[in-house]
C-alpha cells in the first residue's frame, strides 16, 4: 500500500506541476481558463490510481513470476550431542517494517486533516442552522435580478446569520449563501457586488470543486505541490468571479473599494475551516485588487471549445504520466509466498533472509500466523533466499531472479532437522550391555503430546535416546573415523544405517565401519513427533576410533 502511494504521489506531482507551469504560461489568459486547467488537473490527479489500470501497453504485461521449484536443503549443525539442528537467528531491520511505519504516519496525517475538514463543515452547517432565510427585501430582489443575468435555473437560499463575519457560499445540490448580521444595512451597490460574486461561484460550481480539492489535500497532506495547486485554484476561482462582477457593469475602482471594506469587516479565514466560496478572503485580496484595476486583463469566460481542448490535453498528460509512472514503480519487485511443514501445516515465525551478494544487501522478515511472508520494494537482481527455524532443516533458494514490477512467489516446505551424534571409541573400551539413558516412566507414545492439540505447523516433540550401545574397538586396528547416516523410524528404532565414508572424505575402514554399524543398529529413541504425528527422522553419526 505504501509503495503504491509513493508511486501515485510521484505521478500526481508530475501532473500537478505540469498544470502549475501551464497556468504560469497562460498568464495572459482569463482566470476562468486557468481555473479550469487546474481543476481538470486535480481531478485527473485524483483519478490517477484508476488511470494506471487502463494506461497504455508500455506498462509491464507480466505481473507474476511463479517459482515453486524444489529448494536445496542443508543442515547447519555443529553439535556434539544428539539434538535437532537449529539455525542462528539474526537481528536485522526489515524493509517491510519501515514501509508499515510510513503507512501508519500517512494514515495518521489523513485522519487529522480530514478531521479538520469535518470540523469546518460542522461549524458552517451549525451557523447555517441558526440563520434566518431571507425571502424579501433588497437582498432577495438583487438575487433574482443577478440570477437571471447569470441564467441560473434556481436561486440559492439566502441565510442571514447572527455572526458578524459569516459571508460565503456553500452547498452543492442546493447552494446557500451566508450573510453576516449587519447585511440588511448594506448599501445597494455592496449588495449587488456581493451577490454578483457569490452567485458567480454558484454558477461555476466552485464549492464542489474546492471541496474536492481539499479532500485531495487531505489524502496527500505531505505533498506541497497539491496544497499549492489547491491554493492557486482558490485564487483563480475568486478572480474569475471578480471578472463576472465586472462584466455586470460594476466599475473596477468601486469594486476594489467595496472589497477592501468587506475584508476589514469580515474575516472568514479565521471562521471557516471548511472550503467556502467567499468574496472577502484576505489572503488573496492584494492580487485581486491589482487585477480588477488593470484594464488590460483578459476577463473573458472560458468557451466550450477551449474547455474541451484543455481537458483533452490534461487527460493526455495524465495517461502518459500514469504509464511512465508504472515503469518507475516496476524498478522494484516483490518476493512472497508461504512456509509449511512436511505435514502441510503453515509455520509461524520462520526467519527468512533475502540477500544479494553483488549489492551486499540483506533483508529479513518472519512468516505470520498463516505462514505467509512478503518482501516488498526489492530492487531487481539475483538473490539468495533462506528459511530458518529451530528444529527444522534450513532451506536455501539460490539464484532467485527478481525483476522490477514482478512478484516472485516461493513456497517452501520445511522438514524436521537431522540429529547429530559424535562418539569416541578407544581400544580399552569394551562393548557395554545395552542401557537406558536418562529415561524413566512410561514410553513416549503413552505420554500426552502438546503438539497434537496445536493448530500451528512446525510443532516438534524431539526424540530422546533411551538405549545406547557403544561400538567395540577392533583388535589391532590403527584407528580412524567413520561417518554414518542412520534412519530412525516412527517407533524410535534405527531401521537403516548407511556408511558414508571417513571424516577426511575417503572410504571408511571396513572393520571400523562394521563395528560402528553394529552398535548404532541397537540404539533406540522415543518417537519423534511433528504436529502430534510420529515421523521418521535422519541422524548423522560421527564415530572416531582412537588408538591410545
Amino acid at each position: 500500500m505504501t509503495l503504491l502511494l509513493l508511486n501515485t504521489t510521484i505521478k500526481i506531482s508530475l501532473i500537478v506541476l505540469a498544470a502549475l507551469l501551464a497556468t504560469a504560461v497562460m498568464h495572459r489568459r482569463s482566470a476562468a481558463t486557468r481555473h479550469f486547467v487546474l481543476a481538470v488537473a486535480l481531478a485527473c490527479a485524483a483519478a490517477t490510481p484508476l488511470v494506471r489500470v487502463v494506461a497504455p501497453a508500455w506498462q509491464s504485461a507480466s505481473r507474476m513470476q511463479l517459482i515453486d521449484r524444489p529448494l536445496a536443503v542443508f543442515d547447519d549443525v555443529q553439535s556434539n550431542t544428539a539434538r535437532m539442528s537449529a539455525a542462528p537467528s539474526r537481528q536485522r531491520v526489515a524493509i517491510p517494517s519501515l514501509v508499515a511505519a510510513l503507512g501508519t504516519v500517512w494514515m495518521t496525517g489523513v485522519g487529522l486533516t480530514t478531521l479538520v475538514l469535518l470540523v469546518g463543515f460542522r461549524r458552517v452547517w451549525w451557523i447555517a442552522s441558526r440563520a434566518v432565510p431571507v425571502s424579501d427585501g433588497p437582498w432577495a430582489r438583487a438575487a433574482v435580478d443577478i440570477a437571471g443575468a447569470y441564467r441560473l435555473r434556481r436561486i440559492p437560499v439566502l441565510l442571514q446569520s447572527d455572526h458578524p463575519s459569516a459571508l460565503g457560499t456553500f452547498g452543492g445540490r442546493r447552494p446557500k449563501i451566508l450573510l453576516p448580521a449587519d447585511a440588511p444595512s448594506w448599501p445597494a451597490d455592496r449588495i449587488r457586488i456581493v451577490l454578483g460574486h457569490e452567485l458567480a461561484h454558484v454558477r461555476r460550481r466552485d464549492w464542489i470543486v474546492q471541496t474536492a480539492s481539499e479532500l485531495l489535500c487531505a489524502i496527500y497532506w505531505f505533498n506541497p505541490l497539491v496544497w499549492l495547486a489547491s491554493r492557486r485554484l482558490r485564487l483563480e476561482s475568486e478572480r474569475a468571479c471578480d471578472d463576472a462582477v465586472l462584466a455586470l457593469g460594476v466599475e473596477g475602482e468601486t469594486y476594489a473599494s467595496e472589497l477592501i471594506d468587506l475584508a476589514r469587516a469580515c474575516r472568514p479565514d479565521s471562521l471557516l475551516l471548511a472550503p467556502t466560496a467567499t468574496i472577502a478572503r484576505p489572503s488573496s485580496l492584494e492580487r485581486r485588487v491589482r487585477a480588477m484595476l488593470n484594464v488590460t486583463v483578459n476577463r473573458d469566460p472560458i468557451t466550450r471549445s477551449v474547455s474541451i481542448a484543455a481537458a483533452l490535453v490534461v487527460a493526455l498528460v495524465t495517461v502518459l504520466v500514469a504509464g511512465f509512472g508504472v515503469v518507475a514503480q516496476e524498478q522494484f519487485g516483490t518476493v512472497s509466498g508461504t512456509v509449511s511443514d512436511q505435514n502441510g501445516r503453515h509455520i509461524k515465525g520462520v526467519t527468512l533472509v533475502l540477500s544479494n551478494s553483488a549489492a551486499q544487501t540483506k533483508h529479513q522478515v518472519k512468516s505470520d500466523d498463516a505462514g505467509a511472508y512478503q518482501f516488498v520494494g526489492v530492487p531487481g537482481g539475483v538473490y539468495e533466499l533462506t528459511f530458518e527455524l529451530p528444529g527444522m532443516s534450513t532451506l536455501k533458494r539460490e539464484d532467485l531472479s527478481v525483476a522490477g514490477g514482478q512478484t516472485a512467489t516461493v513456497n517452501a516446505v520445511m522438514k524436521v532437522g537431522t540429529l547429530e551424534e559424535t562418539i569416541r571409541v578407544t581400544p580399552g573400551h569394551l562393548g557395554e550391555a545395552p542401557r537406558v539413558v536418562d529415561y524413566t516412566g512410561a514410553r513416549a507414545q503413552q505420554k500426552p503430546d502438546p503438539c497434537a492439540a496445536s493448530a500451528a505447523g512446525g510443532c516438534i516433540r524431539p526424540p530422546v535416546k533411551i538405549k545406547h550401545v557403544s561400538p567395540i574397538y577392533p583388535t589391532g586396528s590403527p584407528g580412524g573415523s567413520v561417518e554414518l547416516k542412520a534412519l530412525i523410524d516412527i517407533d524410535g528404532r534405527v531401521s537403516r544405517v548407511d556408511v558414508i565414508g571417513s571424516r577426511d572424505g575417503r572410504a571408511a575402514d571396513p572393520t571400523l565401519a562394521d563395528a560402528a554399524v553394529a552398535a548404532v543398529r541397537e540404539w533406540e529413541f522415543t518417537p519423534t513427533h511433528l504436529d502430534g504425528d510420529p515421523i521418521e527422522v535422519s541422524m548423522n553419526v560421527h564415530v572416531s576410533f582412537v588408538a591410545e
